[in-house]
């Protein structure tokens, strides 16, 4: 029985450390449930997050700011700030450090050429599935915070990368509509001021040619007087219609009347930029029911669009004809056309190939709007240094446009 006394102690000890491990085991697997699910959430989370010791070494890098930077994972843990990240935006998130409170960088514009020269090799090429703009950049807004442990000791800083790029587009793209609009508003005063004088140096003109009708010199020139002024009212008119503000209801229109007054408007600007005007449109075309004013809205955006693909000059043919209860328009450039791998985004909003900070990206997507809104629709043609052509269909109305 003495003997057993020690035996029962060792297995008391025994069956205890089971007790124990199997204890542990459970915290063990607990935390790294909790460990896993806490991981799951930085890395679906839809903003970029990192966190760094107190040295600045990387010790946490989401799948996000993977995307947003372009630098992998494995490439950042363990390496310092400084040596992954853009010199600029490494000041910004130096700032402050020792600050306890949340620190906050609003729009600061991320760019490719900013990063380290030894980190752009390692970089997943460009923004990765970021919203980049075309010119590669990426606007962001970012808190710093302290990470601080239980005992409320600070053991580095945690840093939240927001891709605002779309919202700061849309605020971009508000502001300009609201110079459009300011602009339109001035446009429409300039015309109604500028009708005045038109009208005056026309009627003086036809009364000065009545006047010296035996003079056949001074008689022409009275007459090429008299012409132009009609044409700058004709433009004059032509841009007040344009700019204001017309009500969204359809009516019956002549889709030639209304190619010929946006072209007034762009004449000056295709005659100085070298490009000649082929128009063959059909007379007695049928007609469409429509919006005046957003129908000119799709023609100028196709003519500006063709213009901006010519810089060096070139041809513009615009071609109208009437098929099978439809209405068929052609704008057909020689430019430099349209890029193969670009042509199933051309009507994406902010999408576009032009050079930075010369278009908006919506032209296309406000005109392919406009057309199924009129019931029509809109396709393209392009070959890269062939030109290109956009083909519109829409249905005839039921009557006759009066011409």
């Amino acid at each position: 029985l003495d003997r057993l006394v020690p035996l029962a102690g060792c297995v008391g000890i025994a069956i205890e450390n089971a007790r124990l491990y199997r204890s542990l085991q459970a915290k063990v697997e607990e935390y790294e449930r909790l460990k896993e699910f806490s991981e799951n959430i930085v890395e679906s989370i839809n903003v970029g997050i990192l966190a760094v010791d107190l040295n600045d070494c990387v010790e946490s890098w989401n799948t996000q700011l993977e995307h947003l930077t372009g630098i992998p994972r494995q490439a950042a843990l363990g390496r310092r700030l400084r040596e992954l990240l853009p010199e600029a935006l490494v000041a910004e998130l130096e700032a402050g450090r020792e600050d306890n409170q949340i620190r906050h960088v609003y729009k600061f514009t991320l760019r490719p050429e900013m990063f380290p020269p030894e980190v752009r090799r390692l970089r997943l090429g460009g923004n990765g599935n970021g919203t980049a703009t075309a010119g590669g950049e990426t606007i962001l807004n970012i808190a710093v915070a302290p990470l601080v442990a239980r005992n409320s000791e600070r053991i580095g800083r945690l840093v939240i990368f927001d891709d605002i790029t779309a919202r700061a587009q849309l605020e971009q793209q508000l502001v300009q509509a609201e110079k459009l609009s300011s602009i339109g508003l001035l446009a429409a005063g300039v015309a109604h001021e500028v009708n005045t004088p038109l009208a005056v140096i026309s009627t003086y003109a036809q009364m000065l040619a009545r006047q010296v009708s035996g003079d056949e010199q001074k008689a022409r020139i009275l007459d090429k007087i008299a012409k132009q002024t009609f044409r700058a009212s004709e433009i004059v008119n032509s841009l007040l219609s344009f700019s204001r503000t017309s009500p969204t209801e359809f009516t019956e229109l002549d889709l030639n009347r209304v190619i010929r007054e946006t072209l007034s408007l762009l004449e000056h600007q295709l005659e100085a930029g070298g490009i000649r005007l082929e128009l063959a449109l059909e007379e007695g075309l049928p007609a469409i029911k429509g919006n005046f004013g957003k129908l000119q809205q799709v023609f100028l955006n196709l003519f500006l669009n063709a213009r901006d693909a010519m810089e060096e000059g070139g041809v513009l043919r615009v071609r109208t004809a009437s098929s099978n209860g439809s209405v068929l328009v052609d704008v057909a450039d020689s430019g430099k056309g349209i890029p193969r791998e670009a042509l199933s985004r051309i009507y994406d909003p902010f999408f576009t190939t032009k050079a930075a900070r010369r278009g908006t990206g919506l032209g296309l997507s406000v005109t392919y709007g406009i057309v199924r809104e009129h019931g029509g629709t809109i396709e393209v043609e392009s070959l890269p240094g062939a030109g290109t052509c956009f083909h519109l269909d829409f249905p005839v109305a039921e009557k006759p446009v009066n011409v």
